[in-house]
Formats: C-alpha cells, structure tokens, sequence
C-alpha cells in the first residue's frame, strides 16, 4: 500500500481481502494503545491518519478489531517499506498469503470458525442446527480452508482506489502495557451498528483496562548480562531436570507407542534423578511411600506428573529426540549458553500467551462456570480471569527492579477506579485468585520470587457465591467477608517480584507482542532525532539517564549540534522534541558547544533559532566572549514562540483537570506566566497560535474563567491578524 494511504484504506482492504461485508464496528490500535477508528471520542479518525505516519519504521504493529461481538482481530505487521517506483500506480496489491478467507460473518468469532472448520469434514455436517446452512453452502462451492487464491485476492483489491491524507490524526494515548488492546463499545456508541449484537446494556459490564487507562507507558529498564541470565536458567528446577533427563537418555531408552518412557524405565528414572522433587510437599510424589505404591503400580510414565513435565520440555527443547523405538539424548552441557535462554524463554512466552487468552483457573465446578458464563457480558470466568491476568503481568513488569508488587496494592487501585456495587465482591474474587495462580505459575519457572502471605485467594465455592450477590445486587456486609479479604484480623497479603531472569522473558515476550518495552542505554549510539523521539514517554528519571549515556559518547560541541539539528519540524511531536532538547541545552557550560547555540540563534531554521536563543538568554555565561552578544529581544520573542509551541502538545488534548496539572508541573507555563504574556502571544508568529489559543481559552474554562477569556479574546487577535 502507498504509505501515505489512510487508515480507512487499509481498512477497505482488510475487508475486501477477508471477505467481510463491513456490517459491524471496527477500531485500530497502535502499539502505544492509542485508538484509530470511526466512532467514538477517546479514537483518532483513521481517514486522517496517514500509514507512514502509524508505522514509523520496519516491524511497527498494528491491531485491527473487526466486530465487537465476535472479536476478530487481526495482527497487522509492516515487514519492509520500499521507495515507489517512477510511474507506479498508486494500489494496493497482494504479495502472498496461506489459507482460505473467513467462510461467513456472525459465527462465534475463532472458536466459532474453528467449529465450521470441523464440521466440513463431517457427514452430517449440514445437520448441524446453528451452521448446517453454511457448511452446505461452503460444501456446494468446493470451498477448501487451506487453498490461498492469490489471483481472486487481487482482484477484489483492484477495486480499491487509496486516497492520499497528509496525517493530521489525533490518536489519544489508552491501555496499559501488557493488556489487551479492545474495548467494548459504549451503548451511544453502537446506535448506528448494523449488527445488533455488540453486547451493551448486559447484566455486568466489567472493563478492567479502565482500571488502568492513565497508566504511563512502560518504563524502560535494565537487564541482567546474559551470563547471569543463562546460570538463572541452569538453575531453575524444570530445566534442570530435563536437561538430567537428556543425559540419562544419552545411551537410548525405549519408549512406547504413546512417545513416553516404558514403566520400568519411568520407575527407576524417577528415583534415581529424583524427580519427586520437583512435587509440592503435600503432593503424592513428595512422601517415599505413597511414591513408592504409586510407581509399583505404574501403568504409563504419562501419569508420573514429576516425570511428564521435564520429558515434554526435553522433547520441546530438542534435549531428547524420538528415534524409532527409542529415545537419544546427550550430556547435560551440550544445551547450555544462549541456546538455554532462547528456550528458556520462548517457554515463558507460551506459557504467558496461555494464560493471558485463557486465563488461570482450571477445574472449576460446572455450575460456577455457567453462571458466569450465561451472566457475564465478556464472555465467561475465563475471558474475566485472562483480562485480568494480562493487566497483571502488566503491573508486575513496571515494579523496580527489587520491589514487590503487593496484592493489596492492586486492590486498592481496583476499589478506587471502580465503580462499586454488589458485583465487585466477584472483582476481589477474581484479583485476588489470578493474582494467586499467576504468581505461582511463574514462580515454577523462576520468572518471580513469590510469597503467598497468609491469606488465600477466593476457594469455587466463594467464587460462585460472589456472582449470586452480584447478581442480586447484594453489598458483602464488610470487607472481610470479601474473598481474598484481609480478614478480621488482618495479615500480610501475597506478594510476588519479576526476578532478573523474569524481567528479561516477560520483556521478550512484550516484545513480540509488539509492546514496546525500552532498555535503558538502547540510545546511547543513536543520533539525537531518534534518542528524542524515543524517550519522549519515559518518565523523568529515566529520560535524565538516558541523555546523560547518550552525552557520555560525544563531545559537547558535536552533541549541541546533533541536538539543534533534531528541533527542526512541525506538530506536537517536534513540539515536545524540542521541549526535551532546551532542558538538555541548558546544562551546557561548554565553550565550543556556547558558541554552536550562539551561531544557531542567528540562523533562519525554524525551531532550531528558537531553541537556542531561549537557552542563551538563561545561560549565565552566554554573554561571555560572544560577539556579538546575544539579542535580548530575539530571546524575548524566541521565549513566547517555545511557550506556544510547548502548549500545542497540550492544547486541544487535554480536559480542565488535566490542563490544570500541566500548568501546576510546568514552570514556563503555569497560569501566572499566561497571565503575565497572554497580550503578547497573540503576536506570536507560530503555525498554532490562533489555534492554541482558542483551545487553551476552552480548556481553562473550569480552572480559571478571567483568564479563559483573555485567551479567547486573544485567538481571535490571532485570527484577525493572519
């Protein structure tokens, strides 16, 4: 596609390609969890959005949602973007691809289609009650899952003409790092919905993302050197025994039909590499006699759990190879190094990307599962349970290295951000239970550290009793009684922290997710445009380490260069560049680099100027040795132009409350500056002084009336004067 194409195209494009009838609501979301779409206020409009401007390099992602009762969503990824050849149409084509489209809308979604996939190969599959018609009518036209008709693809897309926009979308900053990037609809919002069954107005209505929507993108960190990491690795107790395992099959071991160990080769591997260990202490394996009567009447090895889970790993991992009847390993050294930690954590990844679609609760009773499956809008205590999950592993990822996140914390931020009612005694429940099973399930693979505390998440049988009063609309009579509850008398909550190992293997799988997930120090080469851009949602402590190992490579003249040079351009982005630029300018005491802001200021290069006369008229030492000296009125007017261009990254983006924090954190902008300029801003020649005005004139109507309407009265200054 022609990258400065719309959204909206890419949109016509999907569905042509899928074979949708665009009948339902859809939403793009970018990796930063801001919003593109057609409704809604919290969504950019993707008809202004041009693709270059979304994926802004090789690799960028891009989640498509089409129909929010059926969920589909598709993984939009930009593999390479190539230079357009002289003369070339402006099209979209189709390159390549596997499988068949979608074979019909309105059918449950993935588990639905996996359902209709099964029933084609199925006689009496057009009897089936719900999708007899359709498999008939996929059987009568030979339709065949695995067959891609390129040619047919491409012709459905030579109807599509893209149009061309210069990118003037305004996506809003959503999501929590970590969670799932869709929202259902709010009911003013699907009124216009053709399909009639995107699911508001149910009984409960949980959204746990916005629980956390105003959190901060992930902070970056630091990561452990790979040796250390590897040794982690080794030592985990899982890996551990199947590379044990691998040696022990060195000399080939016969198995079964079945792919496992014979009896007796089960009964003697476990003992002699003790892989009852590997049981909790409560368990069966973990007393000799009950492990004893246990092996001697051993029918299959598939059934020594201790056993099971480190030869699936073995074989996974290729520490053990099937050969005929027999099983080879080697020594236990030869899978080590970073072969190790690959493995290592591309099993975290699995077992994470498992947990956060499927959620953490097993073997519940069928009664509690169809409650909350026929009552709950999302779907089922799965999908609650995975949502929840997601966000956790989130939170847990953006604790410091070294600290705990509590489950008491997360409580806390869950009774504060939601709304209350009977139904959150099953929100505690189901916290408090996932929080449980997650912190052990990556303690096994030496992710966390966690500790358990001394109080229990919610047993099924509270569970179930929470949905009864939630759907009776019953209050729990004291936060005691809430499952998972402090408790009378209270007790110290469980309590779980990403080890180094676990920092690295949540941050791969972050990362081919297509989080974006920084390190600190990922900068330090890079040139002053990219390290700008890349730190401008980290938070301050990070952003000051970060320049500080990005100017430790260069010299202070060559750095104000490269800074000055990266404060060219327009819109907010180049805004907030060059707001990050002047704070780093400032700290300069260097002669040679002085004299780079002197020569600078002189120039013509919009924003370049500004920035770097602003920075000499607060610099002590900018008069000194400088001919000629610095003109006070061009760093005057150079001063009004940043604090208009630092408003426009605000301006228009922000409600009252918000504005109101912005103006108390940003000494150049609080109120009383504005107050004290507001006559002189009109003036300003700057692409968005009218616009800024008008907006700030707005948004400052419930923080301060008097000078609301001076802003006003200004914008329309500016107006009259271009």
């Amino acid at each position: 596609m022609p990258s400065d194409a719309s959204l909206g195209t890419l949109h016509e494009a999907i569905q042509l390609a899928f074979g949708w009838s665009d009948d339902h609501l859809h939403v793009f979301a970018d990796e930063f969890g801001r919003r593109y779409g057609t409704f809604g206020s919290d969504s950019a409009d993707e008809d202004a959005a041009a693709l270059g401007d979304v994926f802004t390099e090789d690799g960028a992602r891009l989640r498509y949602t089409y129909d929010f009762g059926d969920d589909w969503e598709h993984r939009i990824t930009l593999e390479r973007t190539l230079p357009r050849p002289p003369g070339m149409q402006r099209a979209v084509r189709c390159t390549g691809g596997r499988r068949a489209d979608v074979p019909g809308e309105d059918i449950g979604g993935v588990w639905g289609l996996a359902e209709v996939l099964d029933l084609l190969g199925d006689p009496d599959g057009a009897e089936h009650e719900l999708h007899g018609e359709l498999i008939t009518g996929l059987s009568e036209r030979g339709y065949n899952p695995s067959a891609f008709d390129q040619d047919e693809i491409t012709r459905r897309l030579a109807r599509l003409v893209p149009d061309t926009v210069s990118g003037t979308g305004k996506p809003s900053r959503r999501g929590l790092a970590g969670s799932t990037l869709g929202r259902r609809p709010a009911a003013e919002e699907v009124t216009g919905c053709a399909c009639g069954r995107c699911g508001t107005g149910d009984l409960f209505e949980f959204d746990f993302e916005d629980l956390d929507e105003d959190a901060p993108p992930l902070r970056p960190v630091t990561l452990a050197p790979r040796e250390e990491l590897v040794e982690a690795a080794l030592e985990v107790p899982l890996f551990d025994a199947a590379r044990r395992l691998s040696s022990w099959c060195a000399e080939g071991r016969q198995i079964t039909a079945g792919k496992v160990l014979r009896p007796a080769a089960a009964r003697a591997v476990t003992e002699e590499l003790e892989l009852w260990k590997l049981a909790d202490s409560g368990s069966m394996w973990a007393d000799e006699q009950s492990r004893a009567a246990a092996l001697k009447s051993l029918r299959s090895a598939a059934d020594v759990p201790v056993l099971d889970e480190p030869w699936r790993l073995a074989l996974d991992g290729g520490l053990i190879t099937l050969s005929g009847n027999r099983a080879w390993g080697g020594d236990a050294d030869d899978f080590a190094g970073e072969d190790l930690l690959e493995f290592w954590s591309g099993t975290l990844s699995r077992l994470l990307e498992e947990i956060t679609e499927t959620g953490v609760l097993n073997g519940l009773p069928g009664t509690l599962d169809a409650v909350i499956g026929g009552n709950l809008a999302d779907g089922g205590l799965d999908e609650l349970t995975a949502e929840i999950t997601d966000g956790l592993v989130g939170l847990l990822y953006d604790v410091p290295d070294g600290d705990w996140l509590d489950m008491d914390d997360v409580l806390g931020r869950a009774r504060a951000d939601y709304r209350g009612g009977g139904e959150f005694a099953l929100v505690e429940a189901l916290f408090t239970t996932s929080f449980r099973e997650l912190g052990e399930g990556l303690a096994r693979w030496g992710a966390v550290e966690y500790a358990p505390g001394d109080r229990e998440g919610a047993t099924p049988v509270e569970l179930l009793r929470a949905v009864m009063n939630a759907m009776g609309g019953r209050e729990p009579k004291a936060l005691e009684d809430l499952p998972g509850g402090p408790g009378p008398d209270g007790g110290r909550a469980a309590r779980m922290r990403l080890t180094p190992l676990g920092r690295y293997g949540v941050r791969a799988h972050l990362m081919e997710y297509g989080v974006p997930a920084p390190l600190l120090g990922e900068y330090a080469e890079a040139d002053a445009d990219t390290l700008l851009t890349g730190i401008l949602s980290y938070p301050p402590d990070a952003m000051r380490q970060e320049v500080d190992g990005w100017l430790e490579r260069r010299s202070a003249a060559d750095a104000a260069v490269s800074l000055l040079d990266a404060c060219a351009g327009e819109g907010p982005e180049a805004a907030a560049k060059r707001s990050i630029a002047q704070l780093v300018l400032a700290d300069f005491d260097d002669p040679r680099a002085l004299k780079v802001l002197h020569k600078a200021a002189a120039a013509t290069t919009e924003g370049c100027r500004q920035v770097a006369a602003a920075t000499l008229g607060t610099h002590p030492r900018a008069g000194e040795r400088m001919e000629p000296p610095v003109d006070r009125d061009r760093v005057e007017s150079s001063a009004l132009w940043l604090m208009i261009d630092g408003l426009s990254v605000f301006a228009g983006v922000v409600d009252s409350e918000e504005l109101a924090q912005v103006l108390r954190e940003n000494r150049l902008m609080t109120a009383e500056a504005l107050e004290q300029r507001v006559d002189d801003l009109w003036r300003v020649v700057h692409p968005a002084t009218a616009r800024v005005l008008a907006e700030l004139g707005e948004g400052l109507r419930g923080v301060d009336k008097r000078l609301a309407k001076r802003m006003r009265v200004a914008a329309n200054k500016a107006r009259s004067r271009s």
